[in-house]
C-alpha cells in the first residue's frame, strides 16, 4: 500500500483506516475537510490537517507494526435528538412533574480530545452512538436551567412551553463549555421542542431541594445534582425536614 486517502463521506465524524504493507514510499493524504490521527501499536502519535506525509517521516515502519489512521472530519455537524428519562418535579404552586424532549447540533472541535474521551478503541461514532454518549451530560444541564430560570422568573406552568427557548438558550452556554472542554465537541445550537406534563405525584417520592427532580423515599443523593438527602422533602414546598417527621415544619403538609 503506497497510497493512502479519505474516500467516505461526512456521515460520520470519524473513519478508520488499518494500514498494511507499508514501504519507504507509503504515502498519507489528509483532505481538507478532515484530520487524521495516526494510532503505531495502540499510541496516539500525532494529529495531521490537511496535506501530503510520507508514513515513514512519521513512524518506523517494520512488519510487524499495527499502523492505523482514523480521519476526523472537520466539517460535519450533526443534530442529535435528546429527552429527559425523568420527569422533573415542579411547584405552581401544587407540585406536578414536567418532561422535554429537542435537539442539537455538533462538531468535532478537538478530535485528539474528543477521539480519546468518546470513540477510543469502536470502530465508527455513528450518531446514534454519539446521541447516547452525550445526551446524559445535555439533560443534566437542560434540568439545572429549567429550575433556575422557572424561580428566577417566577414562570407559571403554562409559560414554560411558550419560553422553552429561552430556557434552552440559558443551558447552551454551560453546555457548550463542558462539552468543549471535555470531550471536545463544538455545540451550535440547543432547542426544546416537546414539553409534556404529568400532575400524578406519589407518595413514595420525594423531590430534591435543589434542582427539584422527583426521586423515591430513601434516597440519599439526588440523581440529577448530587445533592445530599439528609431529611425528608416536603412535596407541597419542598423544606426539607427531619427523618421520621409526620408533618411538614415549614407548611404542615401531612406526609
Amino acid at each position: 500500500m503506497e497510497l493512502i486517502k479519505f474516500n467516505g463521506t461526512n456521515e460520520k465524524l470519524f473513519s478508520r483506516v488499518v494500514v498494511g504493507n507499508c514501504t519507504p514510499k507509503t504515502t498519507l493524504i489528509v483532505p481538507e475537510t478532515h484530520s487524521a490521527l495516526v494510532f503505531f501499536n495502540g499510541e496516539m502519535l500525532q494529529t495531521l490537517s490537511k496535506g501530503r506525509y510520507k508514513l515513514a517521516d512519521i513512524v518506523n515502519i517494520s512488519s510487524d507494526a499495527l499502523l492505523e489512521i482514523i480521519f476526523v472530519s472537520k466539517t460535519a455537524k450533526l443534530k442529535l435528538l435528546w429527552g429527559t428519562p425523568n420527569k422533573f418535579t415542579l411547584f405552581d404552586p401544587a407540585p406536578y412533574k414536567v418532561g422535554l424532549s429537542g435537539e442539537f447540533e455538533v462538531q468535532v472541535a478537538d478530535p485528539r480530545k474528543c477521539f480519546l474521551y468518546l470513540v477510543g478503541a469502536e470502530e465508527d461514532l455513528t450518531a446514534d452512538a454519539l446521541q447516547e454518549r452525550l445526551t446524559s451530560r445535555l439533560v443534566s444541564e437542560i434540568s439545572l436551567a429549567l429550575s433556575k430560570y422557572v424561580k428566577e422568573n417566577s414562570l407559571k406552568r403554562d409559560q414554560i412551553f411558550i419560553e422553552r427557548q429561552k430556557i434552552a438558550d440559558s443551558a447552551l452556554k454551560s453546555v457548550s463549555t463542558i462539552f468543549n472542554n471535555e470531550y471536545g465537541i463544538k455545540v451550535f445550537s440547543l432547542s426544546i421542542l416537546n414539553v409534556i406534563f404529568d400532575e400524578n405525584i406519589s407518595a413514595s417520592e420525594k423531590v430534591c431541594p435543589n434542582c427539584h427532580t422527583a426521586l423515591l423515599a430513601d434516597a440519599k443523593f439526588c440523581f440529577n445534582c448530587g445533592e445530599k438527602l439528609s431529611g425528608k422533602v416536603c412535596l407541597k414546598c419542598h423544606f426539607e425536614n427531619v427523618n421520621g417527621a409526620k408533618f411538614c415544619a415549614n407548611c404542615g403538609e401531612k406526609f
